[in-house]
C-alpha cells in the first residue's frame, strides 16, 4: 500500500513539471497574443505617434523582440500613452521610426490594451 500513493505522489509531481514548465515559459506570450488578437478584433481605431523604441533582449530566429512606445490619439478623448511589444523584423523597421503615424486599436473599457492595426 505505501508504494502506491508514493506511485501517485510521483505521477503527479511529474504531471505538474511536465505541465507547468512549459506554461510558466511560454504561457505569458501565448496570453499576451490572445489579447492582442482580441482588440484587432474588437477594439476601436485610433491613431498613434510612434514616440520610440526599446529593445527587451530577447530574439526569436535572430529577430528582435521590441516595445513601441506609442501616444494614442482617439476621437472624443485625450492622448495618453501605451506600448505594445512587437517581434520586428529587418523589413518592418523603417515602418517603426519615431515620430511616424500608424493605425492602432484600442480596448475603450481598458485603454492601456492597444493592438496594431493590421
Amino acid at each position: 500500500m505505501r508504494g502506491a500513493w508514493q506511485l501517485a505522489l510521483l505521477i503527479g509531481v511529474l504531471g505538474a513539471v511536465v505541465l507547468g514548465v512549459p506554461a510558466l515559459i511560454w504561457g505569458p506570450g501565448y496570453l499576451r497574443y490572445r489579447e492582442e488578437m482580441r482588440v484587432r478584433a474588437e477594439g476601436t481605431p485610433a491613431r498613434a505617434v510612434i514616440l520610440g523604441l526599446e529593445d527587451t533582449g530577447k530574439r526569436f530566429n535572430d529577430t528582435p523582440e521590441i516595445i513601441v512606445r506609442l501616444e494614442i490619439h482617439a476621437e472624443g478623448r485625450p492622448p495618453w500613452r501605451a506600448s505594445v511589444r512587437r517581434i520586428l523584423s529587418v523589413a518592418e523597421a523603417p515602418a517603426f521610426t519615431p515620430g511616424r503615424e500608424i493605425a492602432v486599436r484600442y480596448d475603450p473599457r481598458h485603454p492601456d490594451s492597444v493592438a496594431l492595426a493590421p
